[in-house]
């Protein structure tokens, strides 16, 4: 089964590369995911790491010229994020994929977030296993289905361009957790945005206090649970302990 796992990336400098996407770009080309390509679909990044580390092709390109197993697919005009319901910049690269998927003839598309993370060994056979339908998670703190995890399967790559095609100026109503046709939410794996759970802060719960270096120290933040399965929305301070076969703590 071919297989296109994927990304969406926006990176400002080299800080943001070394932090965020050489993280995910680390996790994911050691495995666990059975992938034939993995890419990032860049909304036009003021920042390109090195070519020897990873090649950055145009998204005008047919990704069928490029024999790399890894890449950065880069739109040249960024579209970014204007509110909390429009994020062009996100839609254009997230239904790109497609695109992709289509041109090298894959049967599978995975779609994890430069900031999410699989933990366990039971969430990475089910992505891999996985042959049809098109699946998300669930974020247990907000109860919404869980986007920055998905499985897109061949059965659907027909669904997913149909709602790309009705969607050609990008000019989406609500967030994509309420609007893309996944077909299962999968509530049996532990998972959430674990960063933005804040503890024992009683009147300094507010973000205003976010800025004094005490409320930085772990102490304040609610861990990755240790038999979480997945994490999103991870950032630089949080540590992930890894359950599955072939990876270490990272």
């Amino acid at each position: 089964m071919k297989t296109l796992l994927f990304c969406t990336s926006y990176i400002r400098d080299a800080d943001a590369w070394q932090t965020r996407y050489q993280r995910w770009l680390d996790f994911y080309c050691n495995g666990p995911i059975h992938a034939d390509k993995t890419l990032m679909i860049d909304d036009g990044s003021p920042y390109l790491p090195p070519a020897e580390i990873i090649p950055t092709v145009p998204a005008s390109r047919d990704i069928r010229e490029h024999d790399h197993a890894v890449g950065i697919v880069r739109f040249e005009q960024n579209l970014g994020r204007q509110s909390m319901t429009r994020y062009p910049g996100w839609w254009r690269s997230f239904l790109h994929a497609h695109t992709i998927a289509a041109a090298m003839g894959a049967d599978k598309i995975v779609h994890i977030e430069s900031d999410a993370y699989l933990l366990s060994q039971a969430l990475v056979d089910f992505v891999n296993e996985t042959h049809t339908g098109w699946h998300v998670m669930w974020a247990q703190r907000y109860e919404l289905p869980e986007t920055a995890v998905q499985i897109i399967c061949r059965d659907q790559f027909d669904a997913l361009e149909a709602f790309k095609n009705a969607h050609p100026d990008l000019n989406f109503t609500d967030i994509a957790e309420r609007l893309l046709p996944f077909t299962s939410v999968n509530r049996h794996f532990k998972g959430d945005r674990y960063s933005e759970f804040k503890r024992r802060r009683g009147i300094f719960r507010s973000r205003k206090f976010d800025f004094i270096p005490i409320f930085q120290h772990d102490f304040f933040w609610e861990p990755i649970p240790p038999d979480a399965d997945f994490a999103t929305q991870v950032v630089k301070r949080q540590k992930l302990a890894v359950r599955h076969s072939g990876a270490t703590s990272r």
